[in-house]
């Protein structure tokens, strides 16, 4: 026990003597003051706008051929009711495979928008990071924006620095 303890005095010590210089960024705050990713929601959404019309067109289509199944179903022979409730079946699938391949949660095209959207912000906020980082002599950066600090300085929030640098860099790469 007392070998632990002392394992444990000694680590502490080495960890507290060492000069680790730690930068931390609020990702939040950047998403909500880096105009590049203002732009790419907005644009984002203008096409789950799009896309989500179009569904709607699609539904509203099913909608119809439903309504005019059940109002004329009793004027139809059994292989008519069978033929009108077979094509409302394909239409109803059709939106669902619609509805999954344009906006579904994995692998959409309003999924792969958004990370066409998304990769040249990331990259810059990779970049800016690493400039700032290296700039200066930042051991450590890390995203407090995702709850990982638990304490951590002021004095060592550069996200406004960071935040600079991305804009920078956006004006450079335009």
């Amino acid at each position: 026990m007392r070998k632990l303890i002392l394992l444990h005095l000694l680590l502490f010590l080495n960890i507290a003597l060492s000069e680790v210089k730690i930068g931390y960024v609020d990702s939040q705050q950047i998403m909500t003051q880096y105009e590049g990713f203002r732009m790419a929601q907005v644009e984002l959404e203008k096409e789950q706008k799009r896309l989500e019309g179009d569904y709607l067109i699609l539904q509203q289509q099913v909608d119809s051929l439903y309504q005019s199944y059940q109002k004329q179903e009793f004027m139809m022979s059994e292989d008519r009711k069978k033929e009108k409730a077979n094509e409302i079946t394909q239409k109803e699938r059709e939106l669902q495979e619609f509805g999954m391949k344009k906006l579904g949660p994995q692998n959409s095209e309003l999924v792969q928008i958004q990370n066409q959207l998304m990769q040249p912000i990331l990259n810059t906020f990779a970049q800016a990071c690493d400039n700032i980082g290296r700039a200066r002599g930042f051991d450590y950066i890390l995203d407090a924006g995702t709850g990982g600090i638990l304490f951590a300085l002021e004095s060592n929030n550069i996200t406004e620095e960071v935040l600079e640098e991305m804009n920078k860099l956006s004006t450079t790469t335009e």
